[in-house]
């Protein structure tokens, strides 16, 4: 067996840490997404390609609920998101605080930065863990460093949103997700509103946290992100994963004609821009 076939087995071997199961989803009279079953496991990086419109993003926002799904369900951690079952196995949906406390174990990271813009970086990375967590400011703060720090932005601690340049602030937004401690990042089309030259700031830290094991869901445009960092490439496809594996096969020798012409697609599109 070799390393890679090993490190697999050992994460399955551990089982699950999301648990998808025939989730569906639509807006009117539009079917987002059809019936999607799909397991990640602990440390797993997976990233989900597709063109725009094809659901990438409803899916990634059911997994914390910011988009409450019509059908099925979102295991984490071995917990339903958005309800529970009572003591006669009636489904009830969660309250607020419930609903909190399972999403404070997903951090997630969107296009757009949305720091606070009258708060320094060291502000808007120790907000939500004193407020939310209750975390001590002290620890805070010297959390809020370390992982500062660690996107290379120590130095801006006592900055304001509107003086770091694109790249840096969505650094920024990496660091207060990760403030949050948790066991789960999800990434939408995080480099997609950023100019060329930052993307590879904010694609470094990244791969950094994949390399340290943390379990990450992706949806980008990156491929050449997802084909050194993921360890499973999914292609969306009209609310459907049409095909999934490694990048290796994925990216490589795709099964569906849709897949190898949206990937056609996106290497002109790419050439074109380099």
């Amino acid at each position: 067996m070799d390393q890679a076939s090993a490190l697999r087995s050992d994460r399955e071997s551990a089982g699950p840490i999301i648990q998808l199961r025939n989730l569906s989803k639509s807006f009117g009279q539009l079917r987002v997404l059809r019936d999607i079953n799909l397991d990640v496991y602990p440390g797993e990086v997976v990233v989900f390609i597709g063109a725009s419109g094809s659901g990438k993003t409803t899916l990634l926002r059911c997994l914390n609920y910011l988009t409450p799904f019509d059908s099925g369900s979102v295991i984490i951690d071995g917990e339903p998101m958005g309800h529970r079952y009572d003591e006669s196995g009636r489904k009830v949906h969660d309250r607020s605080n419930a609903l909190c406390r399972k999403r404070s174990r997903i951090g997630m990271v969107f296009q757009h930065f949305n720091l606070f813009p009258h708060m320094t970086v060291l502000q808007n990375v120790i907000e939500a863990p004193v407020l939310i967590k209750k975390m001590p400011r002290q620890r805070a703060v010297a959390l809020a460093r370390d992982l500062l720090k660690k996107v290379g932005l120590l130095d801006k601690v006592d900055e304001y949103p509107s003086r770091l340049s694109g790249g840096q602030q969505q650094r920024v937004a990496i660091a207060r997700a990760l403030a949050m401690e948790p066991k789960i990042m999800l990434f939408d089309e995080v480099t997609s509103s950023l100019d060329p030259e930052l993307v590879g700031e904010v694609l470094d830290v990244m791969k950094k946290l994949a390399a340290e094991g943390m379990t990450m869901v992706v949806v980008t445009h990156e491929m050449e992100f997802a084909r050194d960092v993921a360890d499973r490439v999914c292609f969306v496809d009209q609310g459907v994963v049409l095909e999934q594996g490694p990048p290796s096969e994925i990216l490589v020798n795709p099964k569906h004609e849709r897949t190898r012409s949206f990937l056609r697609r996106m290497l002109r599109q790419q050439g074109e821009g380099s």
